[in-house]
C-alpha cells in the first residue's frame, strides 16, 4: 500500500524518515568529495543546531544545510562535474539558465520534493541539500556594508519575480511591475551572474568576516568573524561525523539566541509542506 502525505500537508512518520535518509545520503556523498579534495565545509543553520541539540535532525526538520568559503564553493562545482555520483545533480545557475537562487542545491535524481511555494520554473524538483557560499566582508557595520546587503536583497527579489512572473505579477506593487517589464529582455542568467558576482566582489581573503548572503536569516545576522569558523572540529549527526565551526556555541547563539538548547513551543515546530513527493519509483501524492 503506498504511503501518503497526511492531509496533503504533513508527512507521515514513514515518509519523513525516508526523506531524511535520502538527504543524509546526499550529505555523505558531498562530505566525501570535500574530504577527498581538502575542501572546507561546515554544518550550519538548523542542521548544526540539530547536531548539537539532538545528535542529528531536529525532529520536525526536514532539510540539511552546509556552507563553504567561496573559493571552496567554486572549486566544488568544478570537481562535481566529473566526480559527483550519477545519482545526484548539482542545481545552480551554471547548470540551469533559469535557476535563481545564490546557493547550490545537490538533488537526488529520480526523486521529487515539491513545496507549495516552489517556483513552477524549477526544472529539477528532486530531494536536496543546500550549500551556501561564505563570502568575504571587511566590516560588519557601516554605510557600505549595509548598502551592499540591501542592493543584493533587491537584486534577489527582482530575480525571483522575473522567474516567477506568471504567478506573482498580480500581487506585486506597480513600480515592480514596471521594472519587470523594463528588464524583461534581459535573460535570467544575466541577473544571476550580476547577483553572484556582486556577492563575491570582495576577493580579499584576509578580510576578517564571512557573510552568508544566501541565508534566510539576513546578511546582518549572518556576518560573523572568520575566527568563529576557524579550527573546525567534527560532531555527530545521525551517527556520522561531519565538520562544524570551531566556535559552534557562539555561532548558534548569534542565530538562535542564548537559549538555543531549549525546545521551541509546539506551534513553532514547523515542517515543510510538500504538495508532491517521489521516493525512488513510488509516487506519493
Amino acid at each position: 500500500m503506498p504511503t501518503k502525505v497526511k492531509n496533503g500537508d504533513y508527512l507521515t512518520t514513514d515518509v519523513f524518515e525516508q526523506l531524511k535518509q535520502i538527504e543524509l545520503s546526499i550529505l555523505l556523498d558531498v562530505a566525501m568529495l570535500c574530504e577527498k579534495h581538502d575542501l572546507t565545509y561546515y554544518l550550519i543553520g538548523g542542521t548544526l543546531l540539530g547536531a548539537i541539540r539532538h545528535d542529528g535532525f531536529i525532529p520536525w526538520d526536514d532539510d540539511i544545510d552546509i556552507a563553504m568559503p567561496r573559493n571552496d564553493f567554486e572549486a566544488f562545482q568544478e570537481i562535481a562535474k566529473t566526480e559527483l555520483p550519477e545519482s545526484l545533480f548539482l542545481h545552480y545557475g551554471t547548470t540551469d539558465s533559469e535557476y535563481y537562487l545564490p546557493i547550490i542545491k545537490i538533488k537526488k535524481n529520480g526523486t521529487i520534493f515539491e513545496e507549495e511555494s516552489a517556483s513552477p520554473s524549477i526544472s529539477h524538483k528532486g530531494i536536496f541539500i543546500d550549500i551556501f557560499p561564505l563570502d568575504n566582508a571587511k566590516k560588519n557595520s557601516g554605510f557600505l556594508f549595509h548598502a551592499k546587503g540591501r542592493i543584493l536583497k533587491q537584486i534577489r527579489s527582482l530575480l525571483f519575480l522575473k522567474v516567477n512572473e506568471e504567478t506573482t505579477l498580480h500581487s506585486i506593487a506597480s513600480w515592480k511591475k514596471a521594472l519587470l517589464k523594463l528588464t524583461k529582455p534581459i535573460p535570467t542568467s544575466a541577473f544571476f551572474r550580476l547577483l553572484t558576482s556582486y556577492m563575491q566582489s570582495n576577493n580579499d581573503d584576509s578580510a576578517p568576516y564571512y557573510v552568508n548572503y544566501g541565508s534566510q536569516y539576513g546578511y546582518k545576522k549572518q556576518t560573523m568573524p572568520k575566527s568563529m569558523y576557524d579550527d573546525a572540529t567534527t560532531t555527530s549527526f545521525e551517527g556520522h561525523n561531519f565538520k562544524v565551526p570551531g566556535q559552534t556555541e557562539r555561532l548558534l547563539e548569534r542565530i538562535y539566541g542564548k537559549n538555543y538548547m531549549d525546545l521551541p513551543p509546539v506551534e513553532k515546530r514547523i515542517t515543510h509542506k510538500p504538495k508532491r513527493i517521489q521516493l525512488k519509483e513510488e509516487i506519493i501524492s
